[in-house]
């Protein structure tokens, strides 16, 4: 999560998401959460809700995606 974390603020999205996408041992919401922080950063709105949408298919309940877009 730091590592994506790093990558997101200093505005490398492709290397965030495809580090998300290649992690061995699953996909968590505090990734995408990572992410999606870095693209309302940046501006990345596709990007971004691309990472809502696995966001809330992890937590279905989880609001944070909604404040965040």
């Amino acid at each position: 999560v730091c590592m994506i974390d790093l990558l997101g603020r200093t505005g490398h999205l492709d290397e965030a998401e495809g580090l998300i996408m290649n992690m061995p041992f699953g996909h968590f919401a505090v990734t995408w959460m990572s992410l999606l922080g870095a693209c309302r950063i940046h501006g990345d709105v596709e990007r971004g809700a691309c990472a809502a949408e696995h966001i809330l298919e992890l937590e279905p309940k989880n609001a944070a995606p909604f404040v965040l877009l």
